[in-house]
């Protein structure tokens, strides 16, 4: 005979990881989940990957650095993909056995990595959310979406085989640490001059190297030196290049000496690098698009130009629609990115009642409480009251 659960210590699986995309809005999730269920436990379904080690290394055994891979296109990559799957699989079975009625729900935050976790809670009836960013839905998200009891998106879309009723348009979660901070505390965290407009340079977290090439090239231009260097109304650039690329870019702006040019090869407390934008330069994944809307930064969009599926142009989309961004297509060379990132810039430096407009637009369509609303659902899920 089993206790009354609704006595015992609540359990939740969060799974997924591989990028910050995935992980972070976990972690907002997480935070507030946190203060309306202070007892309760989370487990994170991640990987072996940095980003994951950086952001899930206080987790202790509750980060869970799983074998599953991607799924490979080269079928000779079959067998240690179904090899990896199942003793990922293998262990989420042996943890739900444990824990039985403990667990309350698994909080699917999207890519292979999500899979093992929700394929095990499936078979034993455990509620499933899948969240769901990216303006399409790709392959991992799909074999998720028909597990999982809700779908949490960030803009309206049909899925295949999913009633309409199940999915809801939350948004993406949103750390509360990009909320309200000012942008003198922002500037004064970053090292930056606080008499000085910022354009934000940055491919995500784990960098972009065909950004960070396209900005290099504009670096020889004169009229762009020229206008970041107007000293009616001065710029200054924070450019996020990622742990690969961070040196090269670092020397090369050393070497400069035209501009105010800061480099970081990654930084975590983007609620500053917003609150200082003026404007950014940046790809379009789906927490990034979240980002820039909930915190009003107008963006030129340069999606990732690597996805059969091009997910990243169909987010940046959403964002133009609105008019809160322009759209670039990175052509994979910075000789062809470099003039006409040149042209949308200067239009822009030049332009700020435009900078503006984009800005009010933004803020518009922003979703900042949907780490809430997903808390939320999950507590009602597990049939736990609300502190």
């Amino acid at each position: 005979m089993t206790s009354d659960p609704s006595l015992q210590q609540a359990v939740f699986v969060f799974a997924g990881g591989g990028t910050g995309g995935h992980l972070y809005p976990g972690i907002a999730v997480a935070e507030h989940l946190q203060v309306l269920l202070p007892s309760a436990q989370i487990h994170w379904a991640a990987t072996s990957r940095i980003i994951d080690r950086r952001l899930l290394a206080d987790k202790g055994d509750a980060y869970i650095q799983q074998a599953v891979q991607p799924f490979p296109k080269n079928i000779w990559r079959w067998p240690a993909f179904y090899q990896s799957w199942r003793q990922s699989c293998r262990f989420w079975d042996t943890f739900f056995n444990q824990h039985q009625d403990r667990v309350c729900a698994v909080l699917a935050l999207g890519g292979y990595a999500a899979a093992p976790a929700s394929r095990m809670a499936a078979e034993r009836e455990i509620p499933i959310a899948l969240l769901n960013p990216d303006a399409k839905m790709g392959l991992a998200n799909r074999y998720l979406a028909r597990r999982a009891e809700v779908i949490f998106t960030q803009w309206p879309m049909d899925i295949s085989g999913v009633h309409s009723k199940s999915i809801h348009v939350t948004g993406v979660p949103l750390r509360a640490s990009l909320f309200h901070r000012s942008r003198e505390k922002a500037m004064a965290a970053l090292g930056l001059a606080p008499n000085r407009q910022t354009l934000v340079i940055t491919g995500a977290s784990l960098g972009a190297g065909t950004l960070n090439a396209a900005w290099c090239e504009l670096m020889r231009d004169t009229q762009v030196l020229r206008l970041l260097n107007d000293p009616s109304r001065p710029w200054q650039v924070l450019h996020i290049t990622g742990a690969s690329e961070f040196e090269k870019v670092r020397q090369m702006a050393i070497g400069s000496g035209a501009l105010h040019w800061k480099v970081m090869d990654y930084c975590d407390d983007m609620g500053s690098v917003w609150a200082a934008a003026d404007l950014a330069i940046t790809r379009s994944g789906a927490g990034l698009c979240a980002e820039l809307e909930a915190c009003g930064v107008p963006a030129i969009l340069l999606p990732y130009p690597f996805h059969r599926d091009r997910h990243q142009h169909a987010n940046a989309e959403k964002l133009v629609s609105h008019g809160a961004a322009v759209l670039l297509e990175d052509r994979r060379d910075a000789a062809l990115n470099g003039p006409a990132l040149q042209k949308v810039l200067v239009e822009l430096l030049n332009d700020e009642q435009r900078r503006q407009t984009m800005r009010a637009a933004a803020l518009a369509n922003g979703k900042p409480a949907a780490a809430l609303e997903i808390a939320n659902w999950l507590c009602r899920v597990g049939g736990r009251s609300i502190a």
